[in-house]
């Protein structure tokens, strides 16, 4: 099955561009002008015929296309072709032509610039359509789930199959357009026929057999012969010579074809259950209608359109038991309150069950709730345990990660924007917060959110109404928000990095996560946890984790909390050999409450990192605990930097190692002193903090 897009291209390296453009001085300007971008250019084509010359030599990543080119076909037919290929393209063109845009439109361009350009709208372009290319998956997911929801809505409506299918006809006419759709339903060796002409916009006529007796002089009975058509599995696609051999194979849809002019068709046949059969034929006057995007949607649909259609089928019996059942439900809907719902949390420590109590006080209020802790400890858990938890849980939850999305595009990204309200808007996008309406919005990593998008968030929360970008009507919002940060926000408040307002306004409630180490009680559940799931994942027996090992788990103080401690437990999973309990994969680097010789400690007047000696040490309160905790980390992360010659980022680094990010590494540096110490050292030229 043909994928909905093209791998992300990550870098302009990585983009291979081809330029098809008539006129050489504007077509060598671009090629100039990407070259000096880092962009490759595999080839410049002046028509058609030589574009798809280059393209059988080596396959582009997005196509520079002008409108007019040499020969009798233009770059909308060459578009049409892209498109079949799965190949993105963006017009340059100073046609203004109303007729022409349309076609253009209809081709669905990732982009459009307009002659004469800039260099910089060329490039802006690229680099946007880039980014919208490469995250495009994730919205053409959303449609389609979206498109389900909605068939499956259609189709379970209390209403005749009449007007079920008619509904659905609706929908689909959206993804797969038609002027005539014809579904031909089989159960128990009964044939119906439902037939919907498209008359106008959003505008169905139902066609039924007596209505093509009146239409056709076809005598009724010769209508109801008619069988259903032994149609190819999968979908198909018919036009010019293979539409005809289709409409002679069925006499009613050749009967179609004359009455309607028709010139191309789509068809699907849906086996549902072992004996019924849906056939459903989409027929259009266009004999280019239906592209390769239409047939791999519909592959792609083809079993969850079935398993809906069984469930509707199965409907009478669902009613009967539907008393017994809502009884049952309510029943279980008060014990999935108190338990089901954290069921992806494991644990039952004081700390933990603390938080739970605090999620479920707010979860049904439409309170701003803000998710502190560090990283690894479980705060897209909660934002989904509080989604699920509110009367919300039936609309979406939209997750997005402030620290993911390039500065300039992040404010497009919430809020959306208007078509041409910059260099590539070809059209209007919803933003992440109109795609949450009525439902909740989890900003994850918000102390990384840039400043002068914080005083547009700050209005989205007071006034409940966002603005998209180059928008000048301001649209009212009902969308729940949940942030998270491992950051201290007071801190970043007092650096000026961090609206004081804002902070305020989104810590209404603050929920703080206790750390593993602060839950100790919970490790030996999380870890028995695990090794269950990754033993199941890789088809191993389990056969238990030793004391030995848990008491060292227990021990270990986890900088990394629960996602270290899940990729632990997985590492000594796959090195069992499913025979013995559970041995860790490595040694864990250094324990809560004792340290051995040889470890690692501070010598500021030798070198940066040294290895000295440090005897037992037994803590007396509390306090003593913290401090040896905080001595340990300490020296973990300096034996790590001493690895990395005090690399933080990038591959081989300290972040890497630590499977940690390096935002939270640094902070981490930053509580325990480590950059003060580092930054006393003298410089050398093989070592420094990136």
């Amino acid at each position: 099955m043909q994928s909905p897009v093209n791998p992300p291209l990550s870098s302009p390296s990585a983009c291979k561009i081809l330029i098809v453009e008539d006129e050489y001085i504007i077509a060598n300007d671009l090629e100039l002008i990407l070259q000096e971008a880092g962009y490759p250019v595999i080839g410049v084509a002046d028509s058609v015929s030589e574009a798809v010359a280059i393209m059988d030599q080596q396959k582009p990543d997005i196509v520079l296309l002008d409108i007019y080119l040499k020969g009798r076909e233009t770059g909308i037919d060459l578009a049409k072709q892209l498109d079949d290929l799965g190949i993105p393209f963006i017009y340059i063109s100073a046609n203004d032509n109303k007729s022409v845009l349309e076609a253009v439109k209809a081709t669905q361009p990732i982009g459009y610039i307009v002659k004469p350009f800039r260099e910089k709208d060329i490039l802006t372009t690229l680099e946007i359509s880039r980014y919208r290319h490469a995250h495009s998956v994730e919205m053409k997911l959303r449609e389609e789930k979206a498109l389900q929801i909605a068939l499956m809505d259609a189709l379970s409506a209390p209403e005749s199959w009449e007007q079920k299918l008619l509904k659905a006809a609706m929908v689909l006419q959206q993804h797969v357009p038609f002027d005539f759709m014809s579904i031909q339903y089989q159960k128990n060796g009964t044939i119906q026929h439902f037939n919907y002409y498209r008359v106008g916009f959003e505008e169905y006529q139902t066609i039924r057999l007596a209505d093509f007796q009146q239409m056709t002089n076809t005598p009724i009975d010769q209508l109801l012969q008619l069988q259903v058509d032994q149609l190819p599995p999968g979908p198909v696609r018919y036009t010019d010579d293979s539409f005809s051999v289709l409409c002679k194979q069925s006499p009613f849809r050749q009967l179609l074809a004359k009455t309607f002019r028709f010139e191309s068709a789509l068809t699907i046949p849906l086996r549902v259950g072992p004996v019924d059969t849906f056939s459903i034929s989409f027929l259009s006057r266009k004999s280019d209608a239906y592209l390769s995007r239409h047939v791999s949607l519909l592959e792609r649909l083809e079993q969850p359109v079935v398993l809906m259609l069984e469930r509707v089928l199965a409907f009478e019996e669902v009613a009967r038991l539907s008393e017994q059942l809502k009884r049952e439900n309510n029943y279980l809907q008060e014990e999935v309150k108190t338990l089901a719902n954290f069921e992806e949390i494991i644990g039952r420590s004081q700390r933990l069950l603390r938080v739970f109590d605090q999620v479920t006080q707010v979860a049904n209020t439409d309170t701003t709730v803000l998710i502190l802790g560090e990283s690894g400890t479980g705060k897209e858990l909660i934002a989904r345990a509080l989604h699920n938890l509110s009367a919300r849980k039936d609309k979406i939850l939209v997750k997005i990660n402030c620290a993911t999305l390039p500065a300039t595009l992040i404010e497009s990204e919430l809020f959306g924007h208007e078509k041409g309200s910059f260099t590539g808007a070809f059209e209007k996008r919803i933003g992440k917060f109109e795609l949450a309406q009525g439902g909740t919005i989890f900003l994850d990593e918000i102390g990384e959110m840039p400043l002068e998008l914080q005083a547009k968030l700050l209005r989205v929360l007071q006034e409940k109404e966002i603005e998209r970008v180059g928008g000048r009507t301001p649209i009212k919002t009902d969308v729940r928000v949940l942030a998270a940060t491992n950051r201290y926000l007071e801190k970043e408040v007092a650096e000026g990095r961090f609206r004081m307002d804002l902070y305020y306004r989104l810590a209404t409630f603050p929920i703080t996560l206790p750390t593993l180490r602060e839950r100790p009680a919970d490790i030996p559940l999380l870890a028995q946890f695990f090794a269950q799931r990754s033993a199941r994942k890789l088809g191993k027996p389990f056969r238990g984790i030793s004391e030995t090992v848990l008491n060292e788990l227990i021990n270990y103080s986890w900088p990394g909390n629960i996602r270290e401690l899940e990729n632990v437990i997985e590492q000594a999973v796959i090195i069992n050999d499913g025979h013995t309990p559970l041995t860790l994969g490595r040694p864990l680097v250094n324990s809560l409450f004792s340290r051995t010789m040889a470890g690692p400690t501070l010598h500021p007047d030798t070198s940066l990192i040294g290895y000295g000696q440090s005897g037992m040490s037994t803590p007396k309160d509390l306090q003593d605990v913290k401090q040896i905790q905080q001595e340990t980390e300490r020296e973990y992360i300096l034996a790590i930097l001493k690895q990395t010659n005090g690399r933080i980022r990038g591959s081989g680094g300290a972040a890497e190692l630590m499977n940690l990010k390096p935002t939270t590494l640094e902070y981490r540096m930053e509580k325990l002193g480590i950059r003060k110490v580092l930054s006393a050292q003298p410089p050398t030229s093989s070592s420094g903090i990136n």
